[in-house]
């Protein structure tokens, strides 16, 4: 354990000073940077694109050993949406999951895994980006990660953005339910 900490505080300690972790997380109701990243497709997608539409955000890689952190999100990102669809706002709402390993997880890679998730889910992105833009993102929402023995270890994150661009609600790890989340956004949907 000792070895894992001294890790840790090696890695936040560079990436402060590297600059990847230089702007302070978003809190709740600031207004989220535009940011440009590239799709499973291969195309850009800049964030100021979907602004008009409730943005849900998540992070994850295709490779994740572990059920219960990223095929865990995934899986609750699918039945978040399923639940979206049922309140009439699916077609007011993205989802986007975003790459910890851009190294790996190139578009063809990410287009590759989206095919394990419901053909009916339309409006989904899966983005990759430089690892300075991931980086940057990533810290926008207060997600840290580091390679250890070759995996990509990660506190997790998933957010709501609102049609006008603000952080509404994060949720850390992977414990949130997705009927209760449905109902937050709803709620947010519905007093705009």
């Amino acid at each position: 354990m000792p070895r894992k900490l001294h890790l840790i505080l090696a890695v936040l300690f560079l990436a402060a000073f590297s600059g990847a972790l230089a702007a302070a997380p978003l809190k709740i109701s600031d207004s989220v940077p535009n940011f440009e990243l590239i799709d499973q497709d291969g195309n850009k997608l800049s964030f100021d694109k979907l602004r008009g539409k409730g943005v849900i955000v998540s992070f994850l890689f295709t490779r994740c050993p572990y059920p219960d952190k990223c095929p865990m999100i995934g899986k609750k990102l699918t039945d978040l949406a399923k639940l979206i669809e049922k309140t009439g706002e699916k077609q007011n709402l993205r989802v986007v999951a975003i790459t910890l390993d851009p190294a790996y997880d190139r578009p063809e890679v990410l287009k590759a895994y989206t095919q394990g998730f419901d053909k009916k889910q339309k409006g989904w992105s899966f983005l990759t980006g430089s690892e300075d833009q991931i980086a940057q993102v990533a810290g926008a929402f207060g997600v840290t990660y580091w390679k250890e023995d070759g995996i990509v270890e990660h506190n997790m994150r998933t957010a709501f953005i609102d049609p006008e661009g603000r952080l509404r609600i994060l949720k850390s790890g992977s414990t949130w339910l997705a009927g209760e989340f449905a109902a937050e956004i709803k709620a947010i949907m519905g007093s705009k």
